[in-house]
């Protein structure tokens, strides 16, 4: 798990131009034997606001 900083995916970069990553999890809880990478980018107003609303979702296999 990774909160912040800069993502490290598996296939294109989501924080890119004036998105910036708010969290990274590696693997999910329900089948061990499929590798994911989940990435959480907004904008930098957006996360300071707390305007969660704004968020992106992306799962990379």
């Amino acid at each position: 798990m990774q909160i912040g900083g800069f993502s490290n995916p598996w296939d294109m970069a989501p924080d890119e131009d004036d998105l910036v990553l708010f969290a990274q999890m590696a693997g999910q809880a329900i089948d061990y034997n499929v590798f994911t990478m989940n990435l959480i980018v907004g904008t930098r107003e957006n996360i300071a606001a707390g305007e969660y609303v704004g968020l992106r979702y992306e799962q990379q296999c």
